[in-house]
């Protein structure tokens, strides 16, 4: 009896292991990664110019917000449009916590995000929130623009 006992918690204590280092990598790779690889990953072309701009905004500037725009060429679906609001998520190391679907139009998604990699974040209903993904299609020059933002996008999209 005794024997599984120290079994039971030598097991329980690897698992634990395992658990604190996968948080420290996880932290340690977003830290050390910009939110252009969740834009690589999924396709999207980071437009350089107007992230540079977006982050010089004095809203972004005093509240210490980073934004990262990129474009998708043509029209996604509404789908398409959470999926890849999910993905960069996933892509950054953390998952959806909330998403604002728009009913009155097909063109616009935004969804919230956390992440224990980024160590900012604001609460919004209770709930911690360190990533922010916009997307709207824009008709006039067909692409699907995606924006990016920690803790979130304080701009206009």
């Amino acid at each position: 009896m005794l024997r599984k006992f120290r079994i039971a918690v030598f097991a329980a204590a690897v698992l634990w292991l395992i658990v604190l280092v996968q948080i420290i990598i996880t932290r340690f790779f977003v830290s050390n990664t910009d939110f252009t690889q969740a834009f690589a990953k999924n396709q999207v072309t980071v437009l350089r110019e107007q992230t540079e701009r977006q982050n010089e905004d004095k809203r972004n500037a005093e509240e210490g917000n980073t934004c990262t725009q990129g474009a998708v060429r043509g029209r996604l679906t509404k789908e398409q449009m959470k999926e890849l609001a999910h993905d960069m998520f996933r892509t950054m190391g953390g998952g959806e916590v909330m998403s604002q679907d728009s009913r009155l139009s097909e063109n616009y998604y935004t969804a919230y995000g956390y992440t224990t990699g980024i160590k900012s974040y604001k609460t919004i209903n209770g709930k911690r929130i360190n990533m922010n993904v916009a997307v709207s299609y824009d008709e006039k020059r067909d692409v699907t623009n995606v924006l990016f933002g920690s803790p979130i996008i304080n701009t206009d999209f």
